[in-house]
């Protein structure tokens, strides 16, 4: 069940364990994964990942890293089409 998004930047420190992600935010993380349910990131942190590598802003592997990484079957982030059903769903969570 997905039970949150997360935005470009938690999407990208979590998957490289990086100390800039809040305790809360690692805490919540892992507290969902461990329920077996999932914490989305919008589809256009693909793009936002593509421009950061491009301005070298961002290693340019971290496209590769969130890929290989959504392509699990037990992923923790996977992509979703962030629009109104999805705004719904995690409306005050």
């Amino acid at each position: 069940m997905l039970r949150a998004v997360a935005d470009t930047h938690v999407v990208i420190w979590y998957i490289f364990g990086d100390s800039r992600l809040s305790t809360t935010a690692q805490n919540t993380i892992a507290q969902i994964a461990s329920s077996g349910d999932q914490v989305a990131f919008s589809s256009i942190t693909l793009a936002e990942i593509v421009y950061l590598s491009e301005k070298g802003r961002i290693s340019p592997l971290t496209l590769e890293h969130l890929l290989a990484s959504v392509d699990t079957t037990d992923a923790v982030l996977p992509e979703v089409a962030f629009n109104r059903h999805i705004a719904e769903i995690t409306d005050g969570y």
